[in-house]
């Protein structure tokens, strides 16, 4: 490794670790008051009998009780690709479609949709509005379980998942977010009843939707939970919220000491970053310029930053193909016909986790793309090479 390729090794380090240390949360989670007035849920069997209510401020509610609920649910199912699949060594639990529900709690004059704008939109989404759409109830009983996924991305403008959790008596459920619960383990069990009245109230976790994360056993009781899926919506009203200038400004002051050290890239090239977060999106009709746009959290961040000091940012799509590497400005490409056998997730993507942000540098003059941090296809400074870029 000469000199040169040495400088331009620990300016990419340095930035690597900025981004990281300020990655924004990507999950929220506490508790609401429940209004007794307004605890009720309304319930029915599909064809329209059986119907019942349950009244969850009742502190004397019994697991007897909430069985005439999960007598008229279905086998939940879990999605797989664009089928929803029956397997209870995958998921074991019970669910109620919103057609065959109704709820008195209202999601808007809670309060929590406000918490979670605070806390997942940030920079230049933070004008922007959340719209929950409710989906689903469902119910966890002893033994009940859903082993670690991702949920299936049903729009293109689908941005996190919100569960709330109903006060019931139950132990185990603990819901994991990100990996082993490497994020947050939500035990809701101990947080649905006030630790000093006793009072009943209501536990809520929100989190993007492309983060990985599971329902452990339910040890005894009923685990009941409403689940809204939460869509990005523009508005004509801003919001007021401040942004704090600290994270950005770290990586504007990391970018221009790269930008300017005489060694990088001396007769030009191109910086990349791996995207942090997964996107749902459809090859088949993807404007890759609209989609550099509606970035979220840190890779919107970096895009950012990258723009304040005037660089000109896009996306650009990666493909592996017959142990070659192709990086793209589009989706499709008439000379390989089969771009489709790797979903767009997996080609924008790495499954590596929140810690998989991995600058790129094209060196223009060697015409090489170096990426650090990557084990195959080594040179003779342990780096990656990404070669017949077209």
């Amino acid at each position: 490794m000469d000199a040169e390729e040495s400088t331009s090794n620990a300016a990419l380090e340095d930035l690597k670790k900025n981004v990281l240390d300020v990655v924004a949360p990507s999950f929220c989670s506490g508790t609401l008051p429940l209004d007794r007035s307004l605890a009720s849920l309304f319930f029915k069997r599909g064809d329209g009998s059986d119907s019942g209510m349950i009244d969850f401020a009742d502190e004397g509610l019994q697991d007897g009780d909430i069985q005439k609920l999960v007598d008229v649910c279905q086998q939940a199912t879990f999605g797989r690709g664009d089928q929803d699949v029956l397997d209870e060594s995958y998921r074991k639990a019970w669910k109620l479609d919103t057609s065959e529900f109704s709820t008195q709690f209202d999601i808007i004059r809670s309060g929590v949709m406000n918490i979670i704008h605070d806390q997942l939109l940030h920079y230049e989404k933070n004008h922007m509005k959340l719209e929950p759409h409710l989906y689903k109830l469902n119910i966890y009983g002893p033994g009940s379980f859903f082993k670690p996924h991702v949920d299936t991305p049903r729009s293109q403008d689908l941005f996190a998942t919100l569960v709330v959790v109903l006060p019931t008596v139950h132990t185990g459920g603990n819901l994991l977010i990100g990996k082993e619960g490497s994020l947050l383990n939500f035990d809701s069990s101990k947080l649905l009843f006030d630790s000093r009245s006793g009072s009943p109230q209501l536990a809520f976790a929100a989190f993007y939707s492309d983060i990985e994360h599971e329902v452990l056993p339910v040890e005894s009781g009923y685990r009941i939970t409403l689940t809204y899926n939460l869509h990005l919506a523009e508005t004509q009203v801003g919001f007021t919220k401040s942004i704090s200038l600290d994270p950005l400004n770290t990586l504007v002051e990391t970018l221009c000491a790269l930008m300017v050290a005489k060694d990088v890239l001396p007769t030009g090239g191109a910086l990349g970053f791996g995207l942090l977060y997964k996107y749902p999106v459809d090859p088949r009709d993807l404007d890759l310029a609209q989609f550099t746009r509606a970035l979220k959290g840190n890779d919107a961040l970096v895009r950012m930053a990258c723009e304040r000091i005037g660089l000109k940012v896009a996306v650009k799509v990666f493909y592996n193909w017959n142990y070659d590497e192709y990086i793209a400005d589009s989706t499709q490409d008439e000379r390989r016909q089969s771009y489709e056998e790797l979903s767009l997730s997996e080609i924008l993507n790495s499954d590596r986790g929140q810690t998989n942000i991995q600058p790129l540098l094209y060196d223009r003059r060697r015409n090489r793309f170096y990426a650090l941090g990557y084990a195959e296809e080594e040179d003779g400074a342990g780096r990656r090479l990404l070669h017949d870029i077209w």
